[in-house]
């Protein structure tokens, strides 16, 4: 999965060009009103009506040199905090993707456990309904397939897989490794290279597409920690952190999800061509057999 993820990734920084003055104009605002406000004025919004009019009457913007002058400090500031928050953008996803280094290592695997200690409770939850319903010997009727898709929806929403990861998305992302591997005994991360060649401009669109969500959900998240410094200045801008860290939390893992589903898919519907292209025997559907003899091959011994 992490060829998955740098294949779809070698454009990312140009694709946060497009996104590092907007939300930088936005962070300036944000700060210059804090920094106006402060902590014992932070309702006040007056003083900042009131400074704008007197920036408005100073004779600097009267001039073109001036205005022209302000307007491209403004602009390179904005890219400048962009090009940061693109920095912190990798912090964040190496966070959601379980890279938890250092410090925080210790936190992680207390979180990792507390993980795992729920989603077992849920897989136990699920073995003894489903462990009942083999002891009853008859067809499932409504309620207990209704008991099984609730309880099994329960567990999914922990992790996919038993939890290895601090983060959702981390286990997510290692779920697909194992669900491809187990179905075809597939190397995701030998093979996605080449499976890309052979997919069609469409599914590639469609992946891009999907990681360009999760992206744009990182770049959010970023954003909070910068928000989260000029709350020392103006205490309302912890909660503009909050709200946009749960927002791109959120949207994260929805992204992620529609992600892992795409590649599923991509290597349910084109792994026979993959095999086919690589000279090996598949007839039908690509198989464990076949995925085993592709993996071995792309590997080449290592």
């Amino acid at each position: 999965m992490n060829a998955v993820l740098a294949e779809l990734g070698k454009s990312l920084a140009a694709r946060w060009l497009t996104h590092l003055v907007p939300s930088g104009l936005l962070f300036l605002a944000v700060a210059g009103a804090g920094r106006l406000l402060g902590q014992a004025h932070w309702y006040d919004v007056g003083r900042v009506t009131r400074a704008l009019d007197e920036l408005a009457g100073h004779p600097a913007s009267r001039s073109t040199g001036g205005v022209v002058l302000a307007v491209s400090a403004t602009v390179v500031a904005s890219a400048g905090l962009g090009l940061a928050a693109q920095a912190l953008g990798g912090v964040v996803e190496r966070c959601w993707t379980g890279d938890w280094q250092g410090p925080a290592r210790m936190p992680g695997r207390r979180l990792t456990e507390r993980r795992r200690r729920k989603w077992r409770a849920a897989e136990d939850a699920y073995a003894r309904v489903e462990a009942r319903a083999v002891e009853l010997g008859a067809p499932l009727g409504p309620v207990i397939t209704a008991d099984l898709a609730r309880l099994a929806a329960a567990r999914n929403r922990i992790s996919l897989e038993e939890p290895v990861r601090p983060c959702w998305i981390g286990d997510r992302v290692r779920a697909l490794d194992r669900r491809i591997h187990r179905a075809y005994r597939l190397d995701l991360d030998s093979a996605w290279s080449r499976l890309w060649l052979v997919l069609s401009g469409d599914t590639r669109a469609e992946l891009r597409g999907a990681r360009d969500v999760y992206d744009a959900a990182v770049r959010l998240t970023a954003w909070s920690l910068p928000y989260l410094l000029v709350a020392v200045l103006w205490w309302p801008a912890a909660l503009i952190a909050l709200g946009v860290a749960a927002v791109g939390l959120r949207r994260g893992r929805s992204a992620m999800d529609a992600f892992a589903e795409l590649v599923e898919s991509a290597v349910d519907l084109h792994g026979r061509e993959l095999a086919l292209a690589l000279g090996v025997p598949c007839p039908d559907r690509l198989d464990r057999e076949a995925g085993a003899e592709i993996t071995a091959i792309l590997r080449k011994g290592v």
